[in-house]
């Protein structure tokens, strides 16, 4: 597996069509925000140098070689602590227990294709979106990473299996915001 940037697919050359259509190879079935993103919107933001994009590479197996195995997509964002946040939870996340909010890396989009259910864990993927986030924290001092997600009990177990710590409800999406300290 290789780590490919979406930029780099479209600065090589490579036409905007052709790229459109790769990642339109891109299937995910049980969740259609995932698909949709990848299909629909992750051109132009990053066009826009709104977000990021990568690309989890198929580079070794057989006859799937250079398939796209799963993406995610980072970008910098401020949120604002909701009410009931306790003032422990403030100053875990921004340092002060009185903060209004926080900066963060947040992993707007994480997500692996059908075709690698049970070849690829999801924990993998996420595994090379932290490691993205440990490069962005050296460079420019963000240590904590977001993500938001549906209150579904398998996506809770699965950030919590991975250290994620849940900090919020959004009032008007119903999302859980979960966070990790880098």
């Amino acid at each position: 597996m290789q780590i490919i940037s979406l930029s780099s697919l479209l600065e090589v050359g490579t036409s905007e069509v052709e790229v459109f259509d790769y990642l339109s190879s891109f299937l995910c079935e049980k969740n259609n925000d995932v698909e949709s993103f990848l299909h629909n919107n992750a051109i132009e933001n990053e066009k826009r140098s709104f977000s990021r994009t990568f690309l989890v590479i198929d580079d070794e197996i057989g006859e799937m070689q250079d398939e796209i195995i799963g993406y995610f997509t980072l970008l910098i964002k401020e949120f604002t602590f909701q009410e009931g946040v306790t003032g422990t939870k403030r100053n875990k996340v921004s340092y002060g227990r009185n903060a209004e909010g926080f900066n963060s890396i947040l992993i707007a989009q994480l997500g692996r294709a059908d075709k690698y259910k049970g070849v690829v864990k999801g924990e993998e993927i996420l595994k090379f979106a932290l490691h993205n986030c440990e490069i962005i924290c050296n460079l420019a001092a963000l240590g904590i990473v977001c993500v938001e997600f549906d209150p579904i009990d398998k996506l809770v177990k699965f950030y919590e299996s991975q250290n994620f710590k849940i900090l919020q409800q959004n009032k008007n999406t119903d999302k859980l915001l979960a966070y990790i300290k880098l």
